[in-house]
């Protein structure tokens, strides 16, 4: 089965402070794991004002960067890019758990994609992180809410 990695919103306007850590957790999942997917997204929240400007702070070299001005990743970008790879599977990883992470979830799931949430690499602004995997282990099932990624995020 053909997977895809969704990185979603992990960008310097997004975080600061206390989600800081969620940057270098999700950069080196990438860097340990990228490998492992036929396509990896990253998501880019875009702002009238500065449409243009670079935020991202995670990368990998076949990631494609997509912008985006809604919860959902699932984009007319994104759409293609899962089609073109023939994607059937996506794990998720990123900001803001209660927010795009559960409405990706959502459009993934009615898109017909096999969904998994990588849970110690998403974050939520707002505290809602329990709340939010609550949701995710009922709608998905708790095997595919994955206990994976994290790690020591300073040495």
């Amino acid at each position: 089965m053909k997977k895809a990695l969704i990185v979603l919103d992990v960008q310097d306007d997004f975080l600061r402070n206390t989600l800081d850590y969620i940057a270098p957790l999700c950069q080196q999942y990438l860097d340990e794991h990228g490998g492992e997917y036929d396509a990896i997204v990253l998501t880019r929240w875009i702002y009238d004002e500065m449409p243009d400007e670079e935020t991202l702070l995670v990368s990998h070299p076949k990631a494609v960067v997509v912008k985006k001005s809604t919860y959902s990743a699932y984009t007319e970008d994104t759409r293609k890019v899962l089609a073109d790879k023939q994607i059937e599977e996506v794990h998720i990883t990123g900001v803001d758990t209660e927010g795009a992470v559960l409405a990706t979830m959502f459009s993934m799931l009615d898109a017909g994609f096999q969904v998994k949430i990588l849970e110690r690499l998403v974050t939520s602004y707002h505290g809602r992180n329990w709340e939010a995997m609550t949701i995710a282990r009922h709608i998905l099932g708790a095997e595919n809410v994955l206990n994976i990624g994290g790690g020591n995020v300073y040495v």
